[in-house]
């Protein structure tokens, strides 16, 4: 009896020492975010910025997003690519902001979360203009993920 629970207790060992973890963010899925929550306290004073993005898990943890932003008169368009690397429900990347008027390249670090079904936030800490002059700020994205 003894062998038979040394046995079994390392055959559980082994097989949980080679279990992977499942992805945070499956390949294949499809992201719509809205905007900025933080933007949401501009909006009886001077307009809210509209930032819609749609976002997809090219491979398991690894999302490329399109974002285009349009000012509170929807006078100018910005676009911007990106792609971020998960790691659990945490996340780097990197934004190609605005290529066709002014490039400029952009560093972002947050935290993804899910609740009610398909709906997220994502606090993130940017790090915008690398090729000019730096500007750090912090940015509460939400939207559905499919």
């Amino acid at each position: 009896m003894k062998k038979f629970i040394l046995s079994f207790a390392a055959a559980s060992f082994a097989v949980a020492s080679f279990a992977q973890d499942a992805p945070s963010q499956p390949a294949g899925s499809w992201y719509l975010g809205s905007g900025d929550a933080t933007q949401m306290l501009h909006i009886f004073s001077g307009g809210v910025d509209i930032m819609p993005t749609v976002g997809y898990a090219v491979a398991d943890d690894i999302v490329i997003t399109a974002q285009a932003g349009f000012g509170g008169a929807f006078d100018a368009l910005d676009l911007s690519l990106g792609g971020q690397y998960f790691m659990g429900d945490y996340y780097v990347g990197l934004d190609l902001n605005d290529p066709i008027n002014d490039l400029d390249l952009g560093l972002n670090a947050g935290r993804y979360i899910d609740f009610k079904d398909v709906l997220y936030i994502a606090p993130q800490l940017n790090v915008d203009m690398l090729l000019n002059d730096p500007a750090v700020g912090v940015t509460i994205g939400f939207g559905a993920r499919f």
